[in-house]
C-alpha cells in the first residue's frame, strides 16, 4: 500500500501518528474538518521546511482567520 501512495502522490484521508509529512497533512487536515485551526497551524508547524513553504500561503491566511476570530470573541465579551 505505501508504495502504490507514493508512486500515485496520494495522501493519508484519516489522521494517523508519525512526523512524516504526510502524517502531518493528515493530523492537519483532521484538525480543519473540526474547526479546529489553531491545532492544524500547530501540526503544520512540523513539516519540514519545504512543506512549510508549500504551505505558507494557507498558515498566512489560517493566522488571520484565528486572528479575526479571536478580535470578534474579545469585542462579544466587552
Amino acid at each position: 500500500a505505501a508504495f502504490v501512495r507514493v508512486q500515485t502522490g496520494a495522501r493519508s484521508l484519516e489522521p494517523r501518528e508519525g512526523g512524516d509529512p504526510d502524517a502531518v497533512l493528515s493530523r492537519a487536515e483532521a484538525a480543519v474538518r473540526t474547526g479546529d485551526i489553531a491545532a492544524a497551524l500547530a501540526e503544520l508547524a512540523a513539516l519540514p521546511e519545504a512543506g512549510r513553504s508549500e504551505m505558507a500561503g494557507w498558515t498566512q491566511a489560517a493566522e488571520t482567520r484565528l486572528q479575526a476570530l479571536e478580535a470578534a470573541q474579545s469585542l462579544s465579551q466587552d
